[in-house]
This record gives C-alpha cells, sequence and structure tokens, in this order.
C-alpha cells in the first residue's frame, strides 16, 4: 500500500447533502489504521464519528466500509474489510443507518432548545449511540411530568413541520446568529437553523425538515456529576421502543386478567407481598436449621460432618453457627448445589488456628476463601470439588484438633 499523500483534504459532501447516498468514489490515497485497509476518497459522503455522532457505514467498491475516522489533519479514513484498487469506485452509504442518524441528531436539537426554553436547562454535552441516545443538561431534578411539558414543546415543533435551513459563514459572521453555544471550530462554520427554536454551529447530519425526525421520546434520567442525564429516542427507534413496551405491558396485564392501568399497583402489591412472604420463609429457615442443629449435635453434643446439595451458602453459614450454639466442638459442612460452598468451625474452647488448614483446603477446592482462626468459608470451584474437600477436610479436622498444638497459625 501506498503511504499517505500530502494532497488537500477532500471535500465532506454530506455538509451540504445528507440525503445523497450513491456516488462515485474516487481513492486518491491508501493506509492502515489499527490493522485494516483505508482509504481517503477526493470526495466524500460518508460521515466520520465526530462531534457525539456516530459513522456511516456502507460499501466502496462492493467492499464493506466497516468504520469512518478523521485524522488529526481532519482528512476523512474509510476503514475497508479488505483493499480496494485506486480509482473510480462506485460507493453507497447506508441509508437506513444514516437516516437513523438524521433523525436522532436533529431530534437533539429541537429537544435541547425545549430544555433551554422551557427549564433554562443548557445542554452540557450530548451522545447519539448506535441504540439510545444521552444529553446531559445542567438540571438538579426532575420527574415525569417535567419530562411531560419538555416533550409537548419538543415534539409540537417537530409536528409543525418547520424547514431547516443551513448557513456557512467565518468567526466573524458567527455573531450574527444567536447561537446556544459558541462554535469550537475555527475557519469555516456551519450553521443548523430551526426557525424560530434554535441555532446551533453543527458538523453532523439532519434532516430537511422537523417532520422528519417522526417523535422525540425521553425514555429514563440519572443524576451525574450534579447534573442530568437524559435518554431519548427519536423517530424509528421510538416507534420500536414504543412497540416492545407496549406488548409487555399489554401481555403483562392480560395474563394477570387486569386493565393495563392496574397493572403497577398489582405489581407493588405482589413486591410486598413477596417480600412479606421472604421475611417469614427466612424466619422459618432459621428456626429449622436450628432445630436440625440441635438434632445433629445430640446430647452429649457430637461433632457435625454434613454435605447437603440443597443449601445455599448462607444457609451452610448458618447451619455451622447454629451447630457450635448446641454445643458440637466443630463442624465441617458442605455444600454442592448452584452455590458449591465448605465451611469448616470450631468451638472457642477447642483451641488451635484453623487458618493452618487453608492452604490445602483452597487447593483440593480449587477456589477461594479464608476466615479466622475458629471460622473458615470456601468457595469450591464446582461441586465435585467441594465434595472432595469436605470429605479431606472431615477426616482431618477432627484428628488435629485432639492433638495439642496440630493446628498452629501459618507463618
Amino acid at each position: 500500500m501506498s503511504a499517505p499523500s500530502a494532497r488537500p483534504v477532500g471535500r465532506r459532501l454530506y455538509y451540504d447533502d445528507s440525503y445523497t447516498t450513491r456516488f462515485t468514489a474516487r481513492v486518491a490515497s491508501s493506509s492502515q489504521r489499527e490493522g485494516r485497509a483505508a482509504v481517503e476518497l477526493d470526495e466524500t459522503y460518508f460521515y466520520p464519528e465526530s462531534g457525539g455522532q456516530e459513522a456511516d457505514r456502507g460499501t466502496i467498491g462492493g467492499v464493506p466500509v466497516l468504520d469512518v475516522q478523521a485524522d488529526d489533519e481532519g482528512r476523512v479514513w474509510h476503514v475497508l474489510e479488505r483493499e480496494v484498487a485506486a480509482g473510480d469506485a462506485p460507493a453507497e452509504v447506508s441509508w437506513a443507518r444514516r437516516f437513523d442518524h438524521m433523525q436522532q441528531h436533529t431530534g437533539q436539537h429541537v429537544l435541547s432548545a425545549a430544555f433551554e426554553r422551557v427549564l433554562d436547562a443548557p445542554t452540557l454535552s450530548s451522545h447519539l449511540g448506535a441504540e439510545t441516545s444521552v444529553v446531559e443538561v445542567a438540571l438538579a431534578a426532575a420527574d415525569w411530568r417535567t419530562v411531560e411539558r419538555l416533550e409537548t414543546a419538543t415534539n409540537a415543533v417537530v409536528w409543525e413541520d418547520r424547514e431547516i435551513a443551513l448557513h456557512w459563514t467565518d468567526r466573524e459572521g458567527v455573531k450574527r446568529f444567536a447561537l446556544r453555544k459558541p462554535p469550537a471550530v475555527d475557519g469555516p462554520v456551519r450553521i443548523v437553523e430551526i426557525p424560530e427554536w434554535d441555532v446551533s454551529a453543527c458538523g453532523g447530519t439532519h434532516t430537511r425538515r422537523t417532520g422528519e425526525v417522526g417523535i422525540v421520546k425521553i425514555v429514563r434520567w440519572e443524576k451525574v456529576r450534579g447534573n442530568l442525564r437524559f435518554e431519548f429516542l427519536c423517530g424509528g427507534r421510538a416507534l420500536r421502543d414504543h412497540a416492545w413496551r407496549t406488548e409487555a405491558l399489554l401481555e403483562a396485564a392480560r395474563r394477570r386478567t387486569l386493565g393495563d392501568r392496574e397493572l403497577i399497583a398489582h405489581l407493588e402489591r405482589a413486591a410486598t407481598e413477596r417480600d412479606e412472604l421472604k421475611k417469614k420463609l427466612a424466619a422459618l429457615t432459621a428456626e429449622a436449621l436450628a432445630a436440625e442443629a440441635r438434632t445433629r449435635v445430640g446430647s452429649p453434643p457430637a461433632p457435625v460432618a454434613d454435605f447437603s446439595s440443597a443449601r445455599t451458602r448462607e444457609e451452610l453459614r448458618r447451619f455451622a453457627i447454629e451447630c457450635l450454639a448446641a454445643g458440637a466442638p466443630w463442624v465441617v459442612a458442605g455444600a454442592g448445589g448452584a452455590e458449591p460452598a465448605l465451611v469448616i468451625a470450631r468451638a472457642k474452647t477447642a483451641g488451635g488456628d484453623l487458618r493452618a488448614l487453608l492452604p490445602e483446603l483452597l487447593e483440593r477446592a480449587r477456589g477461594k476463601g479464608g476466615g479466622s482462626a475458629d471460622f473458615l468459608q470456601t468457595a469450591p470451584a464446582d461441586a465435585a470439588a467441594a465434595e472432595s474437600a469436605w470429605g479431606w477436610a472431615r477426616e482431618v479436622v477432627g484428628q488435629l484438633l485432639a492433638m495439642p498444638g496440630a493446628l498452629t497459625p501459618p507463618a
């Protein structure tokens, strides 16, 4: 491949025409970007990732365009699946992706202006993602009624189908425009104007009219750095999002023979009942574990070696504690279910330091763990490792505890 030439940067035709997607590409130079073939064109309709908007996709000479990036000199590189020959080649920008980006970007302009006009809250940053888009706004709090006001103002402008104007000017000419914020570029400045609503310096792709945005819908928000970040969807994305949410809502209500508006209250009641049942179940489980522990320990108290495929890690820990409370001198309890676990515990009167067992125990369990002198907990790699480590511990713990000085703290 030839090295990049020093020729002037090719024209970015999408600036003035976001709707042309098929053109003749003239390959001017070739290079490599992150190990892939990349070409620069004399003129291009492909939009490079910038300004919070993702890059176009498509083909050049039938070869898929994987990415489009502008380098530090402003040269646009089209990253390809494989090399293409120098000279002329048919090129096509993916219209579905391009129009989606145009809807999101134009919608963001309308929405950001609504934040300022309705709430006096400027947009601090924006990002138009592959699935959702966000704007970070200087706003301390919001609720659904606030969102309703914003959406009403935003979509009124969308549905009025206002024609969007593009202007080219210089740093001096910018002063004639009431921009939401000053431009961040030197040289020629491209102004995107939504009449009587928004004027912004922007290099992205936009629709010709606001009506093509279709609809703007805010779906959630969160607090970041003392501001609020709003996630929104425009056009086709909003329609698809509305479709699955409607299906989920109606299907959930139908399965419970409820009206749509009754569903949230029903779920709240169900959650409350669930929490109450969980508390009752926890109390009953604790009682059952204590009773089982007393039975296993017996009278006079005896050591307990127990392996179960049903206990959770927390239940295993609780069982060991209850066994000690019932007077067991030591406990080796294992579980081989969904949460493989192993607990080794001793009465404080038994003496010794169980941590002396830890290196070999972890090796046999092929897992992680730790603990104190009288209580070890291990998470084995799987059920088989848990049972193997439990079998070893069952054999050695009783013998070692019976031997004065056998369990000494690790060095």
